[in-house]
């Protein structure tokens, strides 16, 4: 009788559990059995798979600590590649749950209108995280919607709704992430009110929902209307309830309400991580404010929570720049000798060097900063952010030539996302023209003064130069040597500090390999060789030694760093030193006119771009003293009479009576007697261009008497005519085409060459000549005349074409013309592009409605350094669109060049 009960009882269970694996009936015994198995099965187990991936990544993250850190550290596009097996598997458990224990079951998701398994919303919500952290946000957004529609009166759809307000704020939907969490931050003001008015412990009895209520539930709907009671706000979701807020406050750039947030998330924060990253943020935050005191608690704060060592060390030595004193420095001395801190020490000396500064010890801060760039072999930006504080502090000083060195350092060490890139590459373009400059005039005039002594004295002096240089060169191979050692002992430490934790870097083989590779297609194949990232490999004229070549040279260390050796370089003699200083009168006059063009260069740049009188003044005052004939002495004393002009007029008069005693028929001589001058002359200009472009037509009539009879008229009576020179070698095409003795036109094209050398009639003149004098190949005909594919058209659109070197980066050139167009043609409209000629990057500027603007836009951008610098040397050519077409099918330059020297 015992076994049949026994025997009846087994049968009863087994019944019960096979009538509780339905999902359409709404028995007690049925939502347990699909509760407990959504619960504790496929839920779990993601959740774990999900929590465990996260925290592997956290483990291992390199953050960024120069710029403010995301509220929630999560996988990037580029990372999240290597969780796809996890979060996927996630996806699956969780699926299964749904499908197989949702009550009523989702096959007919239309039908269903009501969920009775109480534990079914958290799968919902697991499921949306798995596929938010994938960073499948629409899916995401699918997934916690649907927790709106069964569970909108349970404390699970306030998580949905945090859920879907972070994965709008990744998607950049402020409105409707805004919306969610003040549907959230409704009813928790609301529960907050009335908790006032009750006992914490009723609030917190009456806030809590336990299992065996949920399963008691008979046929209940969690979205039962006729429940007057509202769902209470969970309070383990608060701490990311206010950290979601933050992060929309962050991403609208509303700093001061992320400070508040944040506070707030610290009063609920459990987790020893979450009150330390939150710290660490709050105190860049506030430094961000310029609340120094606020900053220094919050990073000090940080440090007593489990964060990562990176975070820690950060947040130490922000305080350290924000705190100073002696014994801050002190302490960072000490961290400097932590074998630990062997990967740090760039951001050590830096931070040293900050609080140098703050204590007004300029030099020591420069040294620190030194060693700073010398120990960053893997910190780019730490790296960069030495050289750029070292470029400050020596424009602050004026010392424009060291600036740019640091500057340039800075702008080749660095990558494209660092902070103000573009400021620092054209502060070092700007000042490049001042360095050849300054060093070109330092050079020309000690040759000069060298070659001025008699032999004995020349000989003496030229020796105690070798041994000058052959000290400092032992004494430099000597600091390489010790920076070397040094260098090799700090990675020595590193890596024994490294090993000691579980092996380091460098003794993983798949890590040294995926670096490899990873360099090779970032940079290809580079040679082992010092400087392989600058753009010159050296940038110094042969003059005395900065402390810049120093640093440059520590620069360089990064790549043979510890194998590396100095050879003994053979020095100079006497007799090589000798060779290279000016002997001849020839000489001296080719070293002069390159001295005052450097002068005057320099003058130039301190006075328009660096807004340096005094020195401007120094340089155009040194051209005039020296004594030499040029025609930068005119050029230096009109500049220093318009500099004088308002200031000192005493001054002033004599720079005007030099110029009308010594030029006085010279542009600035007549200037100085009508100061309506160029207005007039821009006048002329323009009646005189109406009336070659009357003439060219006339030639491209073929009407060749009256071109030869205007241009013969212009070239012996007009010598100011801007187009004189257009003129000649339109009077030699037509003689040219009227004649079959091409020897008749030699003399004018010789005089063309004489005259207006290094132009680009003279060059068309010369290439005239040379056919004349060499003949040509009868399979390409000598085109002296309009025998070309291309047409001149009278009032056709222009488009401007600048050609760049291969050199050239075509952003920031184009960046550069955009600038330059904008302020000194703002009413042409012309629109600057890029485009590809061949193998050659160009930029095109269009469209000008008149010639004359072209003509004037190439002008001006031949002739202004603002901007453009050294970029008003590259090879432009005015085009219309008819012949641009033309020109990109052929791809004939040269062809289109003849034409274009012959017609504009």
């Amino acid at each position: 009788m015992k076994i049949n009960r026994q025997y009846l009882l087994m049968i009863f269970t087994t019944v019960a559990l096979l009538s509780a694996c339905s999902t359409e009936k709404n028995t007690g015994i049925n939502r347990a059995y699909h509760y407990v198995t959504a619960r504790y099965n496929g839920n779990f187990n993601a959740n774990e798979l999900i929590d465990v991936s996260l925290a592997t990544y956290r483990d291992n993250l390199s953050e960024d600590y120069y710029n403010l850190l995301p509220i929630e550290a999560i996988p990037s596009e580029a990372e999240i590649e290597s969780f796809y097996p996890a979060l996927d598997t996630a996806i699956a458990k969780v699926k299964i749950v749904l499908a197989d224990h949702s009550m009523p079951t989702l096959d007919k998701p239309s039908r269903k209108d009501a969920e009775h398994n109480n534990y079914i919303d958290e799968n919902w919500i697991t499921i949306g995280r798995a596929f938010y952290y994938r960073r499948d946000y629409d899916i995401a957004l699918k997934n916690f919607k649907f927790i709106n529609k069964y569970f909108s009166n349970d404390p699970s759809n306030y998580v949905g709704e945090i859920w879907m307000a972070k994965t709008n704020i990744r998607v950049g939907n402020y409105t409707d992430a805004k919306l969610s969490l003040d549907k959230v931050e409704k009813v928790v003001k609301s529960q907050e009110e009335k908790s006032k008015d009750k006992s914490s412990k009723s609030g917190d009895s009456k806030s809590k929902k336990s299992a065996a209520a949920k399963l008691n539930k008979k046929g209940s709907s969690k979205k039962e209307k006729d429940s007057d009671k509202i769902a209470k706000f969970p309070k383990k979701m608060k701490f990311e309830f206010e950290r979601t807020k933050a992060d929309l406050a962050v991403a609208k750039q509303e700093y001061p309400k992320a400070i508040e947030y944040l506070e707030n998330a610290l009063k609920e924060a459990k987790k020893s991580q979450d009150k330390g990253r939150v710290n660490f943020i709050l105190g860049q935050l506030y430094e961000q404010d310029g609340n120094n005191g606020s900053a220094i608690a919050k990073y000090k704060k940080s440090t007593k929570y489990k964060i990562p060592y990176p975070m820690s060390f950060s947040a130490q030595l922000k305080t350290s720049i924000l705190d100073g004193g002696p014994k801050i420095k002190k302490s960072l001395n000490k961290m400097l000798k932590d074998a630990k801190n062997a990967e740090f020490k760039d951001q050590i000396y830096y931070s040293i060097a900050m609080i140098d500064l703050r204590e007004g010890n300029e030099n020591k801060a420069m040294e620190n900063l030194t060693n700073s760039a010398f120990y960053s072999t893997t910190n780019i930006r730490q790296k960069g952010m030495a050289y750029e504080k070292m470029g400050d502090l020596s424009y602050a000083k004026r010392n424009y030539v060291n600036a740019q060195k640091y500057y340039d350092s800075c702008a080749t060490t660095v990558d494209d996302n660092y902070p103000k890139i573009a400021i620092i590459r054209s502060k070092a373009e700007k000042l490049k023209d001042l360095v050849v400059a300054v060093e070109t005039a330092q050079y020309e005039d000690s040759v000069q003064r060298i070659a001025k002594m008699d032999p004995t004295e020349q000989e003496k002096f030229l020796q105690n130069v070798i041994k000058k240089q052959e000290e400092e060169a032992a004494a430099k191979a000597k600091r390489d040597a010790e920076k070397l050692r040094e260098l090799a002992k700090n990675n020595n430490a590193f890596q024994q500090d490294m090993n000691a934790k579980g092996g380091g870097y460098w003794g993983n083989s798949n890590s040294v390999n995926e670096g490899a590779i990873e360099f090779q297609k970032r940079w290809g194949n580079r040679a082992n060789e010092d400087h392989w990232r600058r753009s010159e490999k050296t940038i110094s004229m042969p003059t005395t030694s900065t402390n810049v070549d120093d640093t440059t040279t520590v620069s360089g260390v990064d790549n043979n760093v510890v194998n590396a050796t100095v050879d003994k370089p053979t020095g100079p003699t006497v007799e090589s030193l000798a060779e290279g200083l000016p002997k001849s009168e020839s000489d001296f006059n080719k070293s002069n006119q390159r001295l005052v063009e450097a002068l005057y260069n320099a003058g130039v740049i301190y006075k328009e771009q660096l807004q340096e009188p005094q020195l401007a003044k120094t340089q155009f005052e040194s051209i005039l003293s020296r004594g030499y004939e040029s025609d930068y002495n005119l050029m230096a004393a009109f500049q220093l009479y318009k500099m004088y002009e308002k200031e000192d007029p005493t001054k002033a008069y004599t720079q005007k009576e030099y110029i009308l005693t010594n030029y006085p028929n010279s542009d600035y001589a007549n200037y100085l007697k009508d100061p309506d001058y160029f207005v007039k002359k821009k006048e002329m200009d323009a009646l005189h261009e109406q009336e070659y472009v009357t003439v060219l037509n006339r030639y491209n009539r073929k009407v060749y008497y009256p071109v030869i009879s205007k241009a013969e008229n212009v070239m012996e009576n007009e010598p100011d005519n801007v187009y004189r020179s257009k003129y000649m070698l339109l009077l030699a095409m037509s003689k040219g085409q009227l004649s079959d003795n091409k020897q008749e036109i030699v003399p004018i094209l010789e005089r063309i060459v004489k005259e207006y050398t290094g132009s680009d009639e003279a060059k068309r003149a010369q290439e005239m000549l040379d056919i004349i004098s060499n003949g040509y190949s009868k399979s390409e005909p000598a085109v002296f005349g309009n025998k070309t594919i291309y047409t001149y058209e009278e009032g056709a659109p222009c488009v401007v074409l600048i050609f760049l070197d291969p050199s050239k980066n075509i952003d920031l050139s184009k960046t550069k013309v955009f600038d330059f167009t904008r302020e000194f043609f703002p009413k042409s409209h012309a629109k600057v592009t890029t485009n590809v000629f061949g193998s050659q990057n160009l930029i095109m500027v269009a469209e000008f409605q008149k010639e004359f603007d072209a003509k004037e836009y190439v002008s001006t951008f031949k002739k202004t350094k603002k901007y453009l610098l050294d970029l008003r040397e590259s090879k432009t050519v005015i085009i219309s669109p008819k012949n641009l077409k033309l020109l990109f099918e052929t791809k004939e330059l040269d062809q289109y060049e003849t034409f274009y020297y012959e017609y504009y």
